[in-house]
């Protein structure tokens, strides 16, 4: 078994179209909910790898929705294939890694409150793992490319040095902006309610496709761009 390094593995994964990569030990989510702990998915996990790649801000210029909504198409498409083929390489060496989903399949869907959830939080995994905080918009917040990133994990049985928590704050005090955007009240500053959201959030058209409706709580943001 060849010995990975976490600077090995970043700079691997940032080859292959990642921005940002961060580790996280699994004792960093001792409070993760039942059922959807890394161990949960795979029983020997040791280490958490997240990426995340940046969305591009010209993605909110357009007048039309389709532009947004496919730039999230191609940006997930292209985190599960990072997250598929460094998995595939770290099972080469010699490692058991498990890549998560980076958006649906869920497994967790709860019809009464139009509520899911993935098999584990990639939001709260990124925090755990040094790339952000988390802000009341419930998106995270990095310092470098501010709440315009999607995220993806693998999980690998093989302990790897963790990156440091970040420090800095997520949202400027006081901040109410995304809060009192939010046309049906979903965002609470801690969470957000999923039945409220998906009201507005999307739509399909008549032609049977689906468009992103709203993202407010992602373009009115003050740290849409990194914090300042």
């Amino acid at each position: 078994m060849k010995n990975i390094s976490a600077d090995e593995i970043k700079y691997r994964v940032k080859e292959l179209g990642a921005d940002l990569c961060g580790i996280a030990s699994v004792e960093r989510f001792a409070d993760a909910p039942s059922g959807f702990h890394p161990t949960d998915i795979l029983k020997e996990c040791k280490s958490v790898i997240v990426i995340a790649a940046r969305i591009p801000v010209n993605a909110f210029i357009s007048s039309s929705q389709a532009i947004y909504t496919f730039t999230h198409s191609r940006l997930f498409d292209k985190i599960n294939s990072i997250t598929f083929a460094i998995a595939i390489e770290l099972e080469k060496w010699g490692s058991c890694a498990v890549p998560v989903p980076a958006s649906e399949p869920y497994e967790y869907w709860d019809d009464s409150r139009r509520h899911g959830q993935g098999i584990l939080s990639l939001k709260h995994a990124a925090v755990r793992a040094g790339l952000g905080q988390m802000g009341k918009n419930t998106l995270l917040v990095n310092d470098q490319f501010g709440n315009m990133l999607l995220l993806g994990a693998v999980l690998l049985t093989e302990e790897i040095e963790p990156d440091l928590l970040a420090t800095y704050q997520a949202c400027i005090p006081g901040c109410r902006i995304c809060l009192d955007a939010c046309s049906v009240s979903a965002l609470d500053g801690n969470t957000i309610e999923q039945r409220k959201c998906r009201s507005i959030c999307g739509k399909t058209t008549e032609g049977g496709g689906f468009v992103y409706n709203c993202n407010l709580c992602r373009k009115l943001c003050p740290h849409h761009q990194g914090i300042r």
